[in-house]
């Protein structure tokens, strides 16, 4: 009798029949109602666990989302004072390659003044070296003027060259002569020292002009050499910024990819607790088909008892010999498809199996892919109701079917249609969506997934165990 009870609830909760017809009612389908609400119960109260998991989860997303963010405006400011040092950095480059500029073409000019130096001593060495020859020639003439005075008895000779006169003509003559010779003399002897001094003079001009230069340029090199040094300083500083700024532009771009997977965890939380909340919906529903279902069999029995009572005493009533005794027994037996290999489900759709449960390189598989070509028919494995059938990032369109004769839930992801909505009862093989390769797909292709209850998160089993 508790197998015909639970099959009847089963039709009520999964196909949607009408009401039942009972020829006989007992405590022990009553029971059996029981028995499906306490089951019932407890899977909402997993469901309310579950949602309240998820709850937590969300509240610590939203914490890690927040402190994420401080930490991005953080790594923003040290990246706006790295960027402002960074400016002022090559500014101040810029200004010092301006500078060695300026003083690149201030040794260069210098170095054009001392080539002319260079030139002008060159020219006044060829003039110094004419005067030097002049000035010995006039050395060696008054050399020997000298010599000629000192052998005649020195400048009495000039008298005696007057007073040896004939005439006064020849007096004037010789006098305006030895004036002239006096006048050459004196002329010689000071165009003599002028020119050796003008030598003196240029020489030393020369050579200090050029001493001068030199040391200038020498400053300016050593300006030059020091800007250099400055310059390298900077540029060692502005590669450390640079490093600093790369590390700082990893460190964000972690920063946002973690905020990324953040978001996208809170919005798969959200996606759970909408799908958690669907089932329990779902699961509710049945809760309060089955207790309006207990509510029925109980007057139905009542009924019943009252009627077999009014039998009995019709009955004791009509007849003194004897009595009268009722009874009946259902020995009805139902055959139930059998787990652990034999197969519960039937194939969702045709064709081979691309990828099978179990690990991967990415990550874990729950579930398998069957890839039988794009738009190709997909049925419910078996019958049950529908708790979810809706868009996901990951999943695609996807719907979930919760069997209560099982207590099994089925997934089927990456649709390209759906023909079934939430709380909807749907019967073994009857046709529920189409192949496709919506959300995290590549291929199209079917991801069938098992989970014993409802349906969890990372909670799918191995189908095949199931399957015919």
């Amino acid at each position: 009798m508790k197998k015909i009870v639970t099959y009847t609830i089963m039709a009520v909760l999964v196909m949607g029949t009408a009401a039942m017809n009972w020829d006989y009612v007992s405590a022990a389908s009553v029971d059996g109602l029981n028995n499906k609400i306490n089951e019932l119960e407890e899977k909402q109260d997993k469901i309310n666990e579950k949602q309240g998991n998820l709850n937590n989860k969300e509240e610590n997303t939203e914490e890690k989302i927040a402190k994420n963010k401080d930490k991005q405006a953080e790594v923003n400011n040290d990246i706006d004072s790295i960027d402002q040092k960074l400016t002022n950095t090559r500014n101040k480059i810029q200004a010092k390659e301006n500078e060695i500029a300026e003083t690149n073409q201030e040794i260069e000019d210098l170095t054009g003044q001392i080539q002319a130096m260079k030139k002008k001593i060159e020219r006044l060495k060829k003039e110094i070296k004419a005067l030097k020859e002049r000035i010995e020639q006039r050395e060696k003439l008054l050399k020997d003027r000298l010599r000629a005075i000192q052998s005649n008895g020195g400048d009495m000779r000039y008298i005696e060259v007057i007073l040896g006169s004939q005439s006064f003509g020849d007096f004037i003559s010789r006098s305006t002569a030895v004036n002239t010779i006096m006048d050459q003399d004196k002329d010689i002897m000071e165009t003599h020292m002028a020119e050796k001094r003008e030598v003196q003079t240029k020489k030393s001009e020369v050579e200090n002009k050029k001493k001068q230069i030199e040391q200038k340029k020498k400053e300016v090199e050593q300006k030059k050499a020091s800007l250099q040094n400055q310059k390298q300083d900077l540029e060692s500083l502005k590669s450390k910024l640079n490093d600093q700024m790369s590390e700082k532009e990893q460190l964000m771009g972690e920063l946002k990819k973690k905020h990324d997977e953040l978001e996208q965890y809170k919005m798969s939380l959200a996606e759970k607790q909408k799908t958690l909340s669907d089932q329990a919906a779902v699961i509710a529903a049945a809760k309060e088909k089955a207790a309006n279902e207990k509510e029925r069999l109980k007057q139905l029995a009542e009924k019943r008892e009252r009627e077999a009572q009014q039998e009995a005493q019709q009955e004791s009533s009509s007849s003194s010999s004897g009595s009268a005794s009722a009874s009946s027994s259902g020995n009805t037996s139902a055959s139930t498809a059998s787990a652990g290999g034999s197969g519960i489900f039937i194939w969702p759709t045709s064709g081979g199996i691309s990828s099978g449960y179990g690990g991967r390189d990415l990550g874990y598989h729950y579930g398998i892919d069957l890839a039988p070509g794009y738009g190709a028919p997909v049925q419910a494995a078996a019958s049950g109701v529908v708790t979810r059938s809706a868009y996901s990032s990951s999943y695609g369109n996807v719907i979930y079917i919760y069997h209560p004769q099982y207590d099994k839930s089925t997934v089927y992801a990456h649709l390209s249609s759906r023909s079934v909505s939430l709380g909807q009862s749907v019967s073994t093989g009857q046709t529920i969506g189409a192949v496709g390769n919506t959300g995290n797909s590549y291929g199209a292709h079917l991801h069938f997934e098992v989970h014993n209850g409802p349906w969890s998160y990372h909670s799918g089993i191995n189908p095949f165990p199931y399957l015919p």
